[in-house]
């Protein structure tokens, strides 16, 4: 059975080598060794001549858009060269609308997701990302321990039968994004947001127990869609004690600025 890897979609990129450099006909994309086609950039300039778009060597089936004055900035997974021109124009059109708060248009939506949910491309993405996962960089809490909440998690909601992840604080304090799980790596990644003497440790325990039934339910391939938050992950999720009331700290700290 193939392990299905996640799609990411972000209307923002760092700063650092983000600029490409043009090279007679080729961009050569600065920080990476892999020399891509033009022919991209052509083909995204039919959805608007203000878009400068590149390929780029993330580690995961990733693809970015920032605008930046009056000219928009695509970067698209390399992973994904060799696609078909309706499979990267659907692309194209879905960042935008993201970019601009729109709604994406559900054929686009389907044309991309299709192929990228294909087996032929989860092989081919498996094989060429699996080289790029650098280790884990394991970031220490200063005032709240990952490892005190797995225990009590594992120990109240798995019957310690759970094995241990690893475990880390995010780099950034990131507030809508307050946890994530990353079974290639088998890491639990914490909002470093939760670091902190007024934090709540029970919902420190509610965003472990939400990564680690990520951990125990996986990724179901449905068709041609990917689940991650299943029937079966949402009914063991409600299991938490005050679990109504830890979604609603969740949603007051996300709006926050």
């Amino acid at each position: 059975m193939i392990q299905m890897l996640p799609i990411e979609v972000s209307r923002a990129l760092p700063m650092s080598s983000y600029y490409s450099i043009m090279r007679g006909n080729l961009f050569h994309l600065e920080g990476s060794s892999r020399v891509m086609p033009k022919d991209l950039n052509t083909l995204f300039q039919t959805l608007g001549q203000n878009i400068k778009a590149e390929y780029y060597p993330y580690a995961a089936i990733k693809n970015s858009i920032r605008r930046r004055g009056d000219l928009i900035f695509i970067r698209i997974s390399d992973v994904l060269s060799g696609a078909p021109d309706e499979v990267l124009l659907s692309l194209g059109r879905i960042l935008l609308a993201k970019l601009n708060r729109k709604r994406v248009n559900q054929k686009d939506r389907t044309t991309y997701r299709e192929y990228v949910m294909s087996d032929p491309f989860q092989e081919k993405a498996l094989k060429i990302i699996a080289k790029r996962k650098r280790k884990t960089r394991i970031v220490k809490g200063r005032y709240r321990d990952l490892n005190k909440s797995f225990e009590r998690v594992n120990k109240k909601y798995f019957n310690n039968t759970m094995r241990k992840p690893v475990l880390t604080w995010s780099v950034r304090r990131a507030k809508r994004t307050l946890g994530r799980y990353d079974p290639e790596r088998d890491t639990v990644f914490v909002s470093r947001i939760l670091d902190s003497p007024h934090a709540s440790e029970e919902l420190l325990d509610f965003i472990m127990y939400h990564e680690l039934l990520h951990k125990k339910h996986g990724i179901r391939k449905e068709g041609k869609r990917m689940r991650v938050h299943t029937p079966e992950f949402k009914r063991d999720e409600k299991k938490f004690s005050n679990y109504e009331k830890m979604k609603k700290i969740m949603e007051n700290l996300a709006r926050r600025r």
